[in-house]
């Protein structure tokens, strides 16, 4: 078990004692055969055969101080609802113990606690209640509670009229005003719009100065790396890796975010040099490469049996993701460079193969795609069957800070178009284009705020960093006259 040892949070929230400690927790669920089965061990009880297990957590132990924000990552499955479950007493575990503070909020599922036939006001109250909250502490924080909600008339209405995004307004704001020592959130933040997410992560950051404890189910993995200090992974109910949260995203998209194949390549030494890039470069190699830039890394994801779209005689094998410095990474600042190797197996000759990568948002929009026909080299022909094609491909990530999916492919184009290609038209290539193999959804990166010290945290605003200049100046003063104050 991993536990800190701060004596002073840099905000000065006294950390010396752990406010929350999970002890060798498990959960286990008796899973009979049948209804008879059941019945019958209720009946007879040891003369019946015992149910098999199903264990949900085991094992898993931490510490977390005042003001620390841990994100607990991982598959669909891997007991991270139990876990928060067991935390707030909704579930008694069946073995280990939690020691916990008094005051806990929180948001396990949607409207918990609210009864539909009352108004938003009379639930609040209720809520406030369950949570601790006196009737006059309650009334001396309503209009926080209300501002903070923004529902407007709807608090006087009844709660079944409520959209998804109401109940959750009104219930994280009943939740973080009653300034709870320990704050569980399990991906409910998912269902308010861009602005209210943004307005529920600028207060949490405020009650973590202030010491609250956040718990943080997520699949967002740019939350959990841009606002969580602490993070945990679980799979099959253990704990896997605990580490900030940064470090914690990356070990899951490396070792626990299912892949095609859920497997990896053996793990070998990593060549450590350094290329920039200038902007727009991109170099194409060929197989005799191979021990310069090391693709069998375990991170490296094996593409020979996803889904691909093209000729049966093209095939994408694997595809590796790194830093500029070859290190294989996930989560990047904005701003970072992103490099990019996919192979390919190419069983026909090709006179001019086009590689390329391309970046969609989450919301499945494409936000960035080159391939070899937008770059000045000209990538090798492919003569003989059974050629080993590989593409590294550099991104600069100037865009808005989330996670974003990548795409792999290549084609081909006849060498004389592609000598002409900087004199013809979009609509006169892209007949000419012959898709060979693509491969959607290979991967996930995140990308992150830069942190403190920098410029700015920020570069821009928006889905992409468009290149733009700017003047400001200030006017020399001159006296404007009106037609009445001429007289």
């Amino acid at each position: 078990m991993m536990k800190t040892t701060h004596d002073l949070r840099s905000d000065g929230v006294n950390s010396l004692t752990p406010i929350l400690r999970v002890c060798g927790v498990g959960k286990r669920y008796p899973v009979y055969r049948s209804t008879g089965h059941r019945l019958a061990r209720a009946l007879f009880g040891r003369l019946v055969d015992d149910p098999s297990d199903y264990v949900a957590l085991d094992g898993v132990s931490f510490e977390l101080m005042p003001g620390d924000a841990l994100a607990v990552i991982g598959r669909n499955g891997a007991g991270k609802s139990t876990l928060l479950q067991i935390l707030s007493g909704v579930l008694e575990p069946t073995n280990g113990f939690t020691e916990s503070p008094a005051r806990i909020a929180g948001l396990l599922e949607l409207g918990s606690g609210f009864n539909p036939e009352f108004s938003g006001r009379e639930n609040v109250f209720i809520n406030s209640a369950i949570l601790g909250l006196s009737r006059r502490q309650t009334q001396e924080r309503l209009g926080g509670i209300i501002a903070f909600a923004d529902i407007g008339d709807y608090i006087d209405q009844p709660v079944k009229t409520y959209s998804s995004g109401m109940f959750l307004r009104l219930a994280f704001s009943v939740a973080i005003h009653a300034e709870p020592e320990l704050l569980l959130v399990d991906e409910v933040l998912t269902v308010g719009d861009v602005f209210f997410q943004q307005k529920c992560y600028t207060k949490l950051m405020e009650l973590r100065s202030t010491g609250t404890t956040v718990v943080l189910v997520t699949h967002s993995m740019a939350d959990a790396a841009e606002f969580c200090n602490r993070g945990i992974v679980l799979s099959q109910g253990r704990v896997v890796f605990e580490g900030s949260g940064k470090e914690s995203v990356e070990y899951y998209f490396h070792h626990e975010r299912e892949t095609p194949t859920g497997s990896h390549a053996r793990v070998v030494e990593s060549i450590d040099h350094e290329f920039i890039p200038k902007d727009g470069q991109q170099e194409t190699l060929t197989y005799e490469d191979a021990d310069r830039f090391r693709l069998d890394h375990a991170e490296t994801i094996n593409l020979s049996t996803v889904q691909q779209f093209g000729q049966p005689n093209v095939q994408a094998l694997r595809l590796l993701i790194t830093d500029i410095h070859d290190k294989p990474h996930r989560v990047f600042l904005q701003g970072d460079w992103l490099r990019v190797y996919v192979e390919f197996r190419v069983d026909e000759s090709i006179p001019v193969p086009l590689a390329g990568v391309q970046l969609m948002n989450a919301k499945g929009v494409l936000v960035h795609g080159r391939n070899s026909l937008q770059f000045e080299a000209t990538p090798p022909s492919i003569v003989r069957r059974g050629t080993i094609l590989r593409c590294m491909q550099d991104i600069k990530l100037d865009v808005d800070i989330g996670e974003y999916t990548l795409e792999t492919g290549i084609a081909d184009l006849p060498k004389a178009m592609f000598d002409r290609r900087h004199n013809c038209a979009p609509s006169d290539i892209a007949p000419k284009i012959r898709l060979l193999c693509h491969v959607s959804g290979v991967a996930a990166i995140s990308v992150i705020y830069r942190p403190e010290g920098h410029p700015c945290l920020f570069s821009h605003y928006g889905v992409a960093n468009l290149p733009s200049h700017q003047h400001v100046m200030i006017m020399p003063e001159k006296r404007y006259y009106m037609k009445d104050d001429a007289k």
